[in-house]
């Protein structure tokens, strides 16, 4: 037998192979040095897109807890405390604080008693949860509350219109040693210039 060839005119060919096979080298470098400059324009928009989403976020506040006080803030008062064994402060210095506030002729609903060791936030965040006029600071210094102001006990420190009195612990005054009393009269000596008693 012999082999009979078949050629396929020129238009069937094209039709077959609407697309070149051969690529010639030139148009091969092109096309990859194209890729590369895509790859490459991807890649930094992904990086500038985690860049600026990271600077995005680290300028967001992160939405924190809701803070937690004791009290009604009817006076406009903060009292912050620090204790690391109780929600809000524990039963004997709760007693004492009750009769600080008594003498000062004030109840809790008319503070907000935060603590501290509980929820370590700065006075800007308390302070634009609960505007006050006043703060008392028990067992903290201006680092615990995050300021750079000096936290002299027993001498009223101005931020903004809040004064902001340091105090040593109330646990320091209770019982009757002469030390205890001691830090008694003085936070009651500076709370009476406060409070015009």
């Amino acid at each position: 037998m012999q082999d009979q060839k078949t050629i396929l005119p020129a238009a069937v060919l094209v039709t077959l192979f609407k697309d070149t096979l051969v690529i010639p080298e030139k148009e091969i470098k092109s096309v990859e040095i194209e890729e590369k400059a895509i790859i490459t324009a991807i890649g930094k928009e992904a990086i500038a897109s985690t860049s600026n989403n990271e600077v995005v976020n680290a300028h967001k506040t992160t939405p924190t807890q809701p803070l937690k006080f004791l009290g009604d803030h009817l006076k406009k008062i903060v009292v912050l405390v620090n204790d690391v064994e109780a929600v809000h402060l524990n039963e004997t210095d709760l007693g004492l604080l009750s009769s600080i506030l008594n003498a000062c002729k004030l109840t809790l609903a008319d503070i907000a008693l935060v603590n501290m060791a509980t929820q370590p936030v700065s006075i800007h965040e308390i302070l634009s949860t609960l505007p006050s006029q006043l703060v008392l600071a028990f067992d903290l210094t201006s680092a615990q509350i995050k300021i750079k102001l000096p936290a002299t006990l027993y001498k009223p420190v101005v931020l903004g219109e809040t004064h902001i009195l340091f105090s040593s612990s109330l646990r320091s005054m209770q019982g009757g040693d002469q030390a205890a009393k001691l830090e008694k009269s003085k936070l009651w000596n500076a709370l009476k210039l406060l409070f015009n008693l």
